[in-house]
Protein backbone atom coordinates (compact mmCIF):
# COMPACT_ATOMS: atom_id res chain seq x y z
CA UNK A 1 0.00 0.00 0.00
CA UNK A 2 1.51 3.81 -0.80
CA UNK A 3 0.76 5.98 1.71
CA UNK A 4 1.48 9.57 0.46
CA UNK A 5 -0.75 12.30 2.24
CA UNK A 6 -2.33 11.61 5.31
CA UNK A 7 -5.45 14.09 6.23
CA UNK A 8 -5.96 14.73 9.95
CA UNK A 9 -8.77 16.92 10.33
CA UNK A 10 -8.24 19.05 13.37
CA UNK A 11 -10.36 20.87 15.73
CA UNK A 12 -7.81 21.71 18.99
CA UNK A 13 -9.61 19.27 20.64
CA UNK A 14 -7.54 16.64 23.10
CA UNK A 15 -9.05 13.96 20.44
CA UNK A 16 -7.65 15.64 17.73
CA UNK A 17 -4.35 15.75 19.09
CA UNK A 18 -4.40 12.59 20.01
CA UNK A 19 -5.47 11.54 16.38
CA UNK A 20 -2.96 13.88 15.18
CA UNK A 21 -0.17 11.52 16.67
CA UNK A 22 -1.12 8.89 15.27
CA UNK A 23 -1.07 9.82 12.13
CA UNK A 24 2.38 11.00 13.15
CA UNK A 25 3.69 7.59 14.22
CA UNK A 26 2.17 6.42 10.84
CA UNK A 27 3.61 8.96 8.87
CA UNK A 28 6.89 8.52 10.14
CA UNK A 29 6.57 4.69 9.68
CA UNK A 30 5.43 5.26 5.88
CA UNK A 31 7.31 8.30 4.59
CA UNK A 32 4.20 9.97 4.47
CA UNK A 33 3.33 13.42 4.41
CA UNK A 34 0.18 15.10 6.84
CA UNK A 35 -2.38 17.76 5.80
CA UNK A 36 -3.86 19.03 8.72
CA UNK A 37 -7.03 20.76 8.24
CA UNK A 38 -9.06 22.96 10.03
CA UNK A 39 -12.91 23.53 8.90
CA UNK A 40 -13.82 26.77 10.51
CA UNK A 41 -17.72 26.31 10.45
CA UNK A 42 -19.23 28.91 8.23
CA UNK A 43 -20.62 31.33 11.07
CA UNK A 44 -24.73 32.63 9.98
CA UNK A 45 -25.15 35.99 10.81
CA UNK A 46 -28.12 36.98 12.38
CA UNK A 47 -29.89 40.34 10.88
CA UNK A 48 -28.99 42.55 13.60
CA UNK A 49 -25.04 41.63 12.94
CA UNK A 50 -25.54 42.67 9.21
CA UNK A 51 -25.46 46.28 9.53
CA UNK A 52 -22.95 48.67 7.76
CA UNK A 53 -19.77 48.44 9.78
CA UNK A 54 -19.90 44.31 9.88
CA UNK A 55 -17.55 42.79 7.24
CA UNK A 56 -18.34 38.97 6.63
CA UNK A 57 -15.72 38.34 4.66
CA UNK A 58 -12.83 40.45 6.64
CA UNK A 59 -14.40 38.79 10.03
CA UNK A 60 -13.92 35.13 7.94
CA UNK A 61 -10.26 35.98 7.11
CA UNK A 62 -9.88 36.95 10.66
CA UNK A 63 -11.51 33.62 12.01
CA UNK A 64 -9.17 31.52 9.33
CA UNK A 65 -6.00 33.70 10.05
CA UNK A 66 -6.24 32.96 13.83
CA UNK A 67 -6.79 29.29 13.03
CA UNK A 68 -3.94 29.31 10.80
CA UNK A 69 -1.95 30.57 13.32
CA UNK A 70 -3.01 28.21 16.06
CA UNK A 71 -2.54 24.66 13.88
CA UNK A 72 0.84 26.24 12.86
CA UNK A 73 1.90 26.76 16.03
CA UNK A 74 0.84 23.39 17.16
CA UNK A 75 2.72 21.70 14.13
CA UNK A 76 6.15 23.79 15.37
CA UNK A 77 5.58 22.38 18.94
CA UNK A 78 4.28 18.46 18.62
CA UNK A 79 5.97 18.21 15.12
CA UNK A 80 9.06 15.61 13.80
CA UNK A 81 11.71 16.47 12.18
CA UNK A 82 11.34 14.40 8.37
CA UNK A 83 7.36 14.66 8.62
CA UNK A 84 6.21 16.75 6.57
CA UNK A 85 3.19 18.64 7.50
CA UNK A 86 0.96 21.10 5.52
CA UNK A 87 -1.50 23.63 7.78
CA UNK A 88 -5.06 24.64 5.91
CA UNK A 89 -7.61 26.11 6.86
CA UNK A 90 -10.93 26.83 5.33
CA UNK A 91 -14.12 27.77 6.32
CA UNK A 92 -17.19 26.05 5.17
CA UNK A 93 -19.24 22.60 6.38
CA UNK A 94 -16.62 20.22 8.31
CA UNK A 95 -17.54 16.99 6.98
CA UNK A 96 -17.75 17.98 3.32
CA UNK A 97 -15.02 19.82 3.26
CA UNK A 98 -13.04 16.79 4.97
CA UNK A 99 -14.68 14.78 2.08
CA UNK A 100 -13.94 17.28 -0.75
CA UNK A 101 -9.97 17.97 0.71
CA UNK A 102 -9.88 14.31 1.03
CA UNK A 103 -10.80 13.69 -3.04
CA UNK A 104 -8.74 16.37 -4.25
CA UNK A 105 -5.72 16.07 -2.55
CA UNK A 106 -6.06 12.17 -3.24
CA UNK A 107 -4.76 10.98 0.37
CA UNK A 108 -4.79 7.98 0.91
CA UNK A 109 -6.03 7.80 4.82
CA UNK A 110 -8.05 10.00 6.91
CA UNK A 111 -6.78 10.13 10.50
CA UNK A 112 -9.79 11.68 12.87
CA UNK A 113 -10.29 11.64 16.16
CA UNK A 114 -13.79 11.48 18.04
CA UNK A 115 -15.71 12.83 20.68
CA UNK A 116 -17.33 9.67 21.36
CA UNK A 117 -20.49 11.07 21.75
CA UNK A 118 -22.83 8.52 22.55
CA UNK A 119 -27.16 8.08 22.15
CA UNK A 120 -29.04 11.34 21.97
CA UNK A 121 -25.97 13.26 22.11
CA UNK A 122 -24.97 11.76 18.79
CA UNK A 123 -28.49 12.39 17.30
CA UNK A 124 -28.79 15.93 18.56
CA UNK A 125 -25.43 16.88 17.18
CA UNK A 126 -24.73 14.39 14.47
CA UNK A 127 -21.12 12.93 14.25
CA UNK A 128 -18.70 14.51 11.77
CA UNK A 129 -16.45 11.46 11.81
CA UNK A 130 -19.39 9.15 11.27
CA UNK A 131 -20.65 11.30 8.55
CA UNK A 132 -16.86 10.92 7.05
CA UNK A 133 -16.53 7.08 7.46
CA UNK A 134 -19.62 6.58 5.73
CA UNK A 135 -18.94 8.98 2.64
CA UNK A 136 -14.81 9.51 2.66
CA UNK A 137 -13.11 8.85 -0.44
CA UNK A 138 -9.88 6.94 1.48
CA UNK A 139 -10.16 4.41 4.46
CA UNK A 140 -10.51 6.28 7.79
CA UNK A 141 -8.77 5.43 11.03
CA UNK A 142 -11.12 7.36 13.67
CA UNK A 143 -8.98 7.56 16.91
CA UNK A 144 -11.82 7.63 20.40
CA UNK A 145 -11.22 9.06 23.40
CA UNK A 146 -9.63 5.81 24.97
CA UNK A 147 -6.78 5.57 22.58
CA UNK A 148 -3.48 5.48 24.06
CA UNK A 149 -0.54 7.41 22.68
Amino acid sequence: MDIRTILVPFDFSEYAERAFHNALDLAEKWHSRLLLLHVVPAPSYPPMVMGTYFNPTDFEASLRAEAETRATEFVTKVGRPGVPVDVRVVVGDPFADICRIGEQEQVALIVMGSHGRTGFGRVLLGSVAERVVRHAPCPVLVVGKKAHL
